[in-house]
């Protein structure tokens, strides 16, 4: 008797506990109404309130539609969902409609009582505490059709009900929805191949239909991607707000809740599906106030001499005026509630003044100057602080109109619209930033403002539009790999979540991945006008000789280009990025890797001066293909650098030399600002010689015979050679070589270099044995 007693009251404790635990995860909607009676059968809506909700207030109502291919399914499926945009502030309603399994009806009965549940929340707006005018209609899979229909598809509206109460929603989300009922898409067999285009979204598309956001799984087998690709093709030529978001690998069911498919939920992904619902509607119903991209803040620098673009949000149809330097522009928000209107060309000014922008309210941006902008970006050596260079350090306190942006360091698995920073009065942080903006600022005597966004060790794959997979197949596999990579993809949004708390080897992770850095980092300044951007990268590419390695889950971050490819994809990049400020002439200057010692990664230790090694000297001459591209520089920087650090720190001389180069090209000054480049080499008597453009003045820095040339004959052994100056040449010999034919000049890892003009500036290193 006394075991059957402990067995009972274990079973009743275990019952106890499971009910306990069933009741804590349980979600329940605040209320239920009947908002349909049709053939004795009522259909509910089931409600749920803001906290502390009152009648009185009018906010934003969002309505769902559960899935169930028209035949089954119950309100449950988004119970979670109207749970967390009640915690939002809205009103969200699950609702109940006709289904075959339980009312033998159609999916054209599916579609009526839609619409009669979206005209009975608006009729009775004031009851529930809601905005007539803000009433979103959601759904999953047939509920997403049947969402859908609400704003596309005209008709089948009940005759018993008042007609003159629209039954459209002023905005759609829709997940994995039915957009298509022909033999095309899913349901054909439901609605009749005669009518199987009545209640179509497809196919019934026009202008006027309301924003528009769809979700939808590119491995979902029940209904066809390619119909919401179809539909946001056809919703934006037609000239309709649509937002199609896309998940690689993602089935059918993807976007339930865990609540609704419990183990089967992907959690990360459900929360990223709501945090970006939300923020869809909260920018179109939220957005009556006027608002300046973040790019636009007191003490920020417009360039001068060109068009200046302004932009941010509004009120859709909202009227917004622009005042700067005497100047009035206006635009309306389109129907996205975006709007951009561009400065003219604008004049020096040292003296801060407003610029204000007037909508429905008024901003003030105070302290506005106008020079010369600059965006610096790149890896490790644009990052380096200025306090860890002592002679860029004392700049500081001498430095004056200089103005910096700094672009805090994140990721975005899609491209942004908004980049995370503000401006200031102080100096950039970037050592090599503030040395080129103090030497501009004092050649110039012109404001200088610089938007500084680099991060340590990412590759140029990592700043990078997506796009660009069209033109490099290495990077579309690259692409492709990445967008399969769901664990990789989920890790780094569960890393963003931790904002400034992730750790070294997080970050490490987010900023050696492809193509996320660009989207948060450099696409959402465009298109700030900038008169160029400055870029010292490459270390992280220069891993490998040539080609993409196969990498381990060790070096994963390896899977980058290689030396020998990266100055094509360089030019490509550069190309693009003017294409995405729509600016043809945007210059760019790019900073030569310095004299580093190490080898790639099949042979680490070289010897640093020799030719043939795998050294740097490959990818400084990948660098130089850019200067094939109008309005382009290379910094030389060969006699700079060190021989066991990575991270060398005599920055000073790199600052300099980029404002020596911007001030020519921007200015027209009539200075030397770069070293002697071969032009072109005779052949006399067994030496060669070599012709530079540059020369004048043409000299060692230490009194001695030029060094670091080498040649070789048509054996290819290299020897060091004899070098003469000779009035603005230089002669090259070796005893060793009777007839020389080729030339490597510094081209080694660490070269040992003393050849400048009368500007001190080093001769750019060259091959003539080059393969093109």
């Amino acid at each position: 008797m006394k075991k059957f007693l402990l067995t009972l009251l274990l079973v009743t404790s275990l019952v106890a506990n499971a009910e306990s635990a069933a009741i804590k995860g349980s979600i329940e909607p605040d209320s239920t109404v009947v908002y349909k009676i049709i053939n004795n059968t009522k259909l509910s809506l089931h409600i749920f309130n803001p906290k502390g909700h009152k009648i009185t207030d009018k906010v934003p109502v969002i309505v769902f539609f559960f899935g169930g291919g028209w035949t089954s399914g119950n309100p449950k499926q988004f119970y979670e969902q109207s749970s967390y945009f009640a915690k939002k502030g809205f009103v969200a309603i699950s609702a109940e409609y006709r289904v075959k399994n339980k009312h033998n009806t159609t999916p054209f009965d599916a579609v009526s009582d839609a619409k009669s549940a979206i005209r009975w929340v608006r009729k009775n707006a004031k009851k529930l505490g809601i905005n007539p005018d803000k009433i979103v209609a959601s759904g999953g899979s047939a509920g997403g059709h049947v969402a859908a229909c609400t704003g596309v598809i005209e008709g089948y509206e009940d005759d018993n009900e008042d007609l003159s109460v629209s039954s459209k929603p002023n905005l759609m989300i829709l997940y994995n929805p039915v957009l298509d009922t022909t033999e095309k898409g899913y349901g054909m067999a439901k609605v009749g191949e005669e009518r199987k285009t009545d209640i179509s979204p497809n196919h019934q598309i026009k202008k006027g239909i309301v924003p528009t956001l769809v979700f939808h799984g590119k491995a979902d087998k029940t209904v066809p991607f390619e119909n919401a690709e179809r539909f946001n093709v056809l919703m934006n030529e037609a000239g309709n707000v649509c937002q199609l978001e896309s998940y690689v690998g993602k089935d059918h069911g993807f976007f339930n809740s865990p609540f609704f498919r419990k183990k089967k939920a992907d959690k990360v992904i459900y929360d990223e599906l709501m945090e970006k619902s939300y923020a869809f509607v909260k920018a179109r119903f939220n957005n009556s106030e006027l608002k300046l991209s973040n790019v636009f803040s007191n003490h920020m620098v417009l360039q001068r001499g060109m068009q200046v673009p302004v932009w941010g949000t509004a009120t859709p149809g909202q009227k917004v005026l622009v005042e700067f330097a005497g100047q009035q522009k206006s635009t309306t928000a389109d129907e996205s509630g975006k709007w951009k209107i561009e400065l003219d060309t604008l004049k020096t000014s040292k003296k801060g003044k407003n610029l204000i922008v007037k909508g429905k309210n008024e901003i003030v941006i105070s302290d506005v100057l106008v020079g010369e902008v600059w965006i610096c970006s790149g890896q490790s050596n644009m990052q380096m602080k200025v306090r860890a260079v002592p002679e860029v350090q004392a700049l500081v306190s001498k430095a004056k109109n200089i103005r910096s942006f700094e672009v805090n360091r994140t990721v975005s698995l899609q491209e942004e619209d908004e980049v995370i920073g503000i401006w200031s009065t102080q100096t950039p942080t970037s050592a090599v930033s503030l040395a080129f903006a103090y030497y501009l600022e004092k050649a110039a005597d012109v404001p200088i403002g610089i938007i500084h966004t680099s991060w340590g060790s990412s590759s140029i794959e990592a700043w990078m539009p997506k796009d660009m997979a069209q033109d490099f197949d290495y990077f579309k596999t690259i692409m492709q790999d990445f967008d399969a990579d769901i664990a990789t993809q989920n890790n780094i949004k569960s890393i963003i979540a931790k904002k400034d708390n992730r750790t070294k080897k997080e970050d490490v992770f987010l900023r050696r991945q492809p193509n996320v850095l660009y989207n948060a980092m450099m696409k959402p300044l465009a298109p700030f006008a900038v008169r160029g951007l400055v870029w010292y990268q490459g270390e992280r590419n220069s891993r490998y000789l040539s080609g993409v390695p196969e990498v381990t889950e060790t070096n994963w971050f390896h899977k980058v280009s290689g030396m020998k490819e990266y100055g094509d994809i360089l030019s490509a990049w550069i190309k693009r990025y003017r294409k995405e400020w729509d600016k043809e002439n945007m210059h760019f200057m790019v900073v030569m890797l310095p004299g580093y010692g190490k080898g790639t990664e099949k042979k680490p230790n070289i010897d640093p001066q020799d030719p043939t090694e795998e050294s740097w000297a490959w990818i400084r001459e990948s660098q130089l293909k850019v200067l094939k591209i109008p309005h382009t520089g290379v910094i030389n920087t060969i006699d700079l650098g060190a021989i066991k650090n990575i991270h060398p720190k005599d920055k000073l001389p790199i600052g300099k030399r980029l404002a020596l180069a911007a001030t020519k090209e921007t200015f027209k000054k009539n200075i030397i600002s770069e070293g002697p480049k071969m032009k072109s080499v005779d052949i006399k008597k067994g030496k060669l010689i070599v012709y530079f453009d540059n020369t004048e003045g043409l000299k060692t820095i230490d009194g001695k015979l030029p060094t670091g040339f080498w040649i070789a004959d048509k054996t290819m052994k290299w020897q060091i050679a004899n070098a003469e100056i000779k009035g603005e040449t230089v002669v090259l010999s070796s005893k060793e070589i009777k007839k020389p034919l080729y030339i490597r000049y510094a081209f080694s890892g660490k070269p040992d270099v003393n050849l400048v003009n009368k500007a001190g500036l080093p001769a750019y290193p060259f091959r003539t044995d080059s393969e093109e």
